[in-house]
């Protein structure tokens, strides 16, 4: 399997990239923009948070309870006082370092239910349900929070089966079918859990149609090929 520096490697360059082409396409400002790159990151580490106790573990919770406690506070900045604030944010933190890990280390086994699609799809939906209904985001941007975090646990999945693959020997190495796959077929009960989870964050998302929308819209197309290539001379100001 593909070891810590090249999930963050990839998933950085991938989600960057295509964060970038949303710009361009005007479906996200350049705030947005590092917002998505930084999930999209994100995403691309989530599977092996069934890891226990490992150093890359600690950090991808770590990282994610300050990503979503500072997002909380921020979000919520117009409405509480300094110090509710600071509630906020410590026990947004708290709550995912800590309750949140403790619970995935505690029912979940590493290359099981966690390395499926059906995962990538649960994180996909509950972080589109937790932009829309908790930080008010538009549906178009919250859609967006949910792709992202799809994006980068698919580049996960699919690094490790690449790596899975001996291309000198010629083989196939026996974690092959291990990572990418639609559910833990090892553990029926978990999957079942998981697909519970998935249709009831679906119910929880908001309207689909503007992603529908602007992917039809010729501007939003237009507007990407004008700003694919350079207008003129390369790098100027």
């Amino acid at each position: 399997m593909a070891n810590f520096k090249m999930h963050l490697g990839v998933a950085a360059i991938g989600s960057g990239m295509v964060a970038t082409l949303c710009l361009g396409a005007g479906l996200a400002s350049v705030q947005e923009v590092a917002i998505l790159s930084l999930l999209g990151t994100i995403g691309g580490l989530l599977p092996d948070i069934d890891l226990d106790h490992s150093t890359p573990t600690r950090l991808m919770f770590t990282a994610l309870g300050l990503l979503l406690a500072f997002l909380a506070m921020f979000f919520k900045a117009a409405h509480y006082s300094v110090l509710e604030l600071w509630l906020v944010w410590g026990a947004t933190y708290l709550a995912v370092r800590y309750l949140a890990w403790r619970m995935f280390s505690d029912l979940t086994s590493h290359r099981g239910i966690f390395h499926s699609l059906a995962a990538a799809l649960f994180f996909c939906f509950l972080g589109t349900a937790i932009a829309y209904h908790q930080f008010d985001a538009p549906r178009l941007t919250a859609w967006l929070v949910g792709f992202f975090l799809l994006l980068g646990y698919i580049i996960h999945l699919a690094l490790d089966e690449i790596y899975s693959v001996d291309f000198e020997n010629r083989r196939l190495k026996r974690s092959f079918g291990t990572a990418l796959k639609l559910i833990d077929s090892r553990h029926l009960n978990n999957s079942g859990m998981m697909l519970g989870f998935v249709l009831l964050l679906f119910f929880m998302t908001p309207d689909f149609s503007p992603v529908t929308d602007a992917l039809s819209n010729a501007n939003t197309w237009q507007q990407l090929g004008s700003h694919l290539l350079p207008q003129g001379t390369w790098f100027a100001l």
